[in-house]
């Protein structure tokens, strides 16, 4: 699936050389709804959120990436994974807005490519407003696109 990943400008110099990386496990835990992992969205805006631009400072970067989820382990509350139930490969969290399905196109070697605007999802007791995709093995995230982004913010 191709998804967004949104970060502060000053985490793109490693994230290019050196790929996206996962907080070690002294990090603190805070932050982390669903684990230390590296985390998507299938909405421009909730990854937009993660650029932390503002009307002095509107440039951004944003990432388009393929990322594998394999057998996926959905919530819809958080929940801090430190290791993954057998046989899943990744985690969601079910949003109550995601984009129509009926606009995803399928992009190279089928990939699937969420697109269109956001529609209220069929999970009505979901915590989160917006779908989060988490993988916890960065082999699972293969970069695809750099985006720079001017943010026009209201006030």
């Amino acid at each position: 699936m191709l998804l967004w990943h949104g970060s502060r400008l000053t985490n793109f110099v490693g994230i290019l050389s050196q790929g996206l990386r996962i907080a070690p496990p002294e990090a603190p835990a805070t932050g982390y709804m669903f684990g230390k992992g590296v985390y998507f969205a299938d909405l421009v805006s909730k990854s937009a959120q993660y650029c932390f631009t503002d009307r002095k400072n509107p440039v951004g970067f944003m990432l388009l990436s393929e990322v594998a989820l394999g057998e996926v382990y959905e919530l819809t509350k958080a929940k801090y994974i430190e290791k993954l139930p057998e046989g899943k490969h990744s985690t969601k969290g079910l949003g109550k807005k995601v984009p129509k399905k009926s606009d995803f196109v399928k992009w190279k070697d089928d990939v699937i490519v969420p697109c269109g605007k956001p529609v209220p999802s069929n999970v009505k007791d979901s915590e989160l407003m917006y779908n989060e995709y988490i993988v916890y093995n960065t082999a699972q995230v293969k970069m695809q696109f750099l985006l720079k982004v001017r943010f026009h913010h209201k006030r």
